[in-house]
This record gives structure tokens, C-alpha cells and sequence, in this order.
């Protein structure tokens, strides 16, 4: 396989995948990489629009100080990050009251546990923090809701619900658990409880805004790709502007989407086929009686409340004056965005706060997976293998998780192995 430094790199997409997988082209020598993106912004779900001279966050939120690849890469790039403790209680979806979350004993049980699991993750489950889902082990293929009742440590799924379902990662009935403990390891998880977060200034968008600064060759934004050929060792990239021929091609964009506009194969269609995915909205509001705390709702984090609100952010002790709520939906859509609406404002009249305004809205196609069958029966073994194929690599959320750590990594991991 030639690596010459002087090969015509194409990465299609410009979310922290792409934009990663750019950098560490960079850094190895690489001279000439092209990032299309068809949107006219860099950051992917990454995205922090400005509303009343103010930024807010409408796709990812923070990081944690657990983040190591991803933050060493923002040291590397000169990004500047904030620690900071974001206060965050429970309320419940009945009363809207505040509720204390565990009982005295499922407190000390709960150390017990996470102590459990992490000895578990250590001995029995230790390429879990490895990127990507290669040759995964059968057990963390399993739900992670069945994996936590076979292991014997039923209070984890309460614990670890908030920062995931809360953050629109799907349900535990549903998910495998590879995919759970690759995002929320033990010491992340402590990250949440600690309330130990990263924030940026002008939020996530601004990473790869200002990384984008730092590539040689800058993002090509607002580029329409209609179609891609590979043939003659070459790929061949059609767009508004006409014809481009490339050595390689990387795509981080969503993989369920190549048949539209790529020649693929019959085992590219086939197996991308089978990407699922989340409903994710997020409402920015103007409201008044705020309670000046960010709150999880863990009674709507199930399949049977899809629609109501899980987790708010409220900065107001910021001045922000703005509060955004995540709304989950289901992988079967039946939640519309005019549902959600209406029971947003069903949720916030229990809690006993005004909405005023929606100021802004966004549904996300958010968390690409493969359900429980599909990761068992070796989904990740099969993509992985089709790597270099036809000069085409695949980087994304897909193939490893949905949030800047995992996609940051497992780029890293894609350069450093093929490149």
C-alpha cells in the first residue's frame, strides 16, 4: 500500500471526525487534503449559533477532563478550554419537583458497584477504551440493560442513564453496552458526578473553527457532492465546480447516506444498510421563573415518554438568557417535532416555568449505531475489513461513538493505521 506524502487526500465531511482526521494527516506530512462539506459551517453536531450576542450550544455540549486525545489535540492546535463545574439536579416528570436521586442505602450499594465494574472493565473487558468496536466482546454486544442484570450490578443503568439518555444516546432496552462503556468509563463517570466539565468560550463550534485555521489547505464549505467514482485506483469526486480526481478518499459523513451519491458495493450498501439512529431535538428557549440549574428528568429517559424533556442547560447565572432543553425521540419515529413542542410545554408548565419563545429549534439524526444482532453477528469485523478498499476509509460517529473523544481517537487511530 503506498503512502506517499503527496497523495491527494479527499475527506468528506467537517466534523470532528473529518477535521481530526485532517490534522493528523498533517502532522504525519501529508501536503495535500481536501475537506468538502456541504453545510456552510465547520463542526458537524458541533454547533453553537450566536443569538443576542450570546453562543449557545445546540449539538454537543462539553468535555471532560477524561477526553485525553481530544484535548491533547486542542494543546497541540493552541485551542483554549475553560474547566468548569456546571451544577445539575434531578427533577421528577411527575411532580416536577426536585427529587433526591438515590436512597442512603443505594448509595453505599452504588459504590459497590461502580468498584464492580470497573474491576470487570480491567480484567474481563480491557480493549473497551480501544477505538473502535473490532472483534467485539459477545457480553458488550448484549443490551447494556441485560448486560448490567447478568453482571449483578442493577443500580449502574440508574447512574449512568443521565449523562446518556439524557444526552440523546438512546435507551438502555436498546443499546448495546460496548457502546455505553466506551463513551461513559468508570473514571468519565466520575467526571459527571464530580461535575468536572470543559467548556470553550465560544463553544464547541469554536474547536474546529479555530482548527480549521491551523490546516494548511482550509475546509471547502457549501460544496453539493453529486457524485463519486472509484475506479483506475483513482476516486473521482463530481461537485458543482466539475470533476476532481483523488488518490484516497475518507468519509466521515453519515455512511448511511453513501448509496445517494457513491458507487457503492453491494457490501458498502448492505452493511450500511443496517445504521440506525436517534430523533434528537433541541429547543433553545426564552423563559422567566428559571430555576437557575441545569436538571436531568430520568422518569422520561424511557421508551414510553419519548418526547419529553430530559435534560435542560440553563446558564442564567451566566446572564444567559436562554435555557435548551434535549428532547428524545424513539428509533421507531413516531415523535414529531410538533409532539415535542407540545410537550415541552406540557413539562415546563410542571416545573412551573413560562416559555415565552422558541428561539431556536434542531432534530438531529443523532447517535449512528447497530442494534445488539447486528454488532454480535461481527457488523464492525465486516466494515473494518472493507478499510482501504476501492482507496476508501470510513471515520465518523459510526465506527466508534458519537461524542469529540471517540470520533478524535478513532481518526487518529484510522491515520496512524493506514496512513
Amino acid at each position: 500500500m503506498s503512502k506517499s506524502l503527496d497523495e491527494k487526500i479527499c475527506i468528506v465531511g467537517s466534523g470532528p471526525s473529518g477535521m481530526s482526521a485532517a490534522w493528523y494527516l498533517q502532522k504525519k506530512g501529508y501536503t495535500d487534503i481536501t475537506i468538502l462539506e456541504r453545510l456552510d459551517r465547520v463542526g458537524g453536531k458541533c454547533n453553537t449559533p450566536k443569538f443576542d450576542g450570546k453562543y449557545y450550544e445546540m449539538g454537543a455540549v462539553i468535555a471532560l477532563p477524561t477526553y485525553y486525545k481530544s484535548l491533547a489535540l486542542m494543546d497541540e492546535a493552541g485551542i483554549e478550554y475553560i474547566h468548569k463545574k456546571i451544577v445539575g439536579n434531578y427533577f421528577d416528570n411527575n411532580t416536577g419537583k426536585s427529587i433526591n436521586y438515590f436512597t442512603e442505602d443505594e448509595m453505599r450499594e452504588i459504590k459497590v458497584q461502580i468498584a464492580k465494574l470497573q474491576n470487570l472493565i480491567e480484567t474481563k473487558y480491557p480493549d473497551i477504551k480501544n477505538p473502535g468496536h473490532e472483534k467485539v466482546h459477545l457480553d458488550l454486544a448484549d443490551t447494556f440493560e441485560n448486560f448490567c442484570i447478568k453482571n449483578e450490578i442493577p443500580l449502574i443503568p440508574k447512574l449512568w442513564v443521565n449523562p446518556y439518555t439524557g444526552y440523546g444516546y438512546g435507551y438502555f432496552n436498546l443499546v448495546p453496552a460496548a457502546y455505553v462503556l466506551q463513551y461513559l468509563d468508570v473514571p468519565t463517570m466520575m467526571g459527571f458526578i464530580n461535575k468536572d466539565f470543559i467548556v470553550w468560550k465560544e463553544g464547541t463550534e469554536s474547536i474546529w473553527n479555530q482548527l480549521n485555521a491551523k490546516l494548511n489547505k482550509k475546509v471547502r464549505l457549501c460544496t453539493h457532492i453529486k457524485n463519486i467514482i472509484r475506479k483506475n485506483n483513482k476516486v473521482y469526486v463530481y461537485t458543482d465546480f466539475g470533476m476532481e480526481e483523488y488518490d484516497k478518499i475518507i468519509f466521515s459523513s453519515p455512511l448511511q447516506d453513501l448509496k445517494d451519491y457513491v458507487d457503492t458495493t453491494e457490501d458498502e450498501t448492505n452493511l450500511f444498510s443496517k445504521i440506525t439512529y436517534m430523533e434528537f431535538y433541541n429547543f433553545a428557549c426564552l423563559v422567566e421563573n428559571s430555576r437557575n440549574t441545569s436538571a436531568y428528568v430520568p422518569g422520561n429517559m424511557m421508551q414510553s415518554r419519548a418526547g419529553h424533556v430530559v435534560f435542560s442547560y440553563d446558564r442564567t447565572d451566566e446572564g444567559n438568557s436562554i435555557i435548551t432543553f434535549n428532547i428524545l425521540g424513539d428509533q421507531n419515529e413516531k415523535v414529531t417535532s410538533d409532539m415535542c413542542r407540545e410537550y415541552l410545554e406540557e413539562d415546563l408548565e410542571l416545573y412551573n416555568i413560562h416559555l415565552k419563545d422558541v428561539v431556536m429549534h434542531k432534530c438531529w439524526r443523532y447517535f449512528p449505531h447497530v442494534n445488539s444482532q447486528q454488532m454480535k453477528h461481527g457488523w464492525y469485523d465486516k466494515v473494518e475489513g472493507l478499510q482501504g478498499q476501492k482507496n476508501t476509509y470510513y471515520a465518523g460517529e459510526i465506527m466508534s461513538f458519537s461524542d469529540i473523544e471517540e470520533c478524535v481517537a478513532y481518526s487518529n487511530s484510522l491515520v496512524d493505521r493506514f496512513f
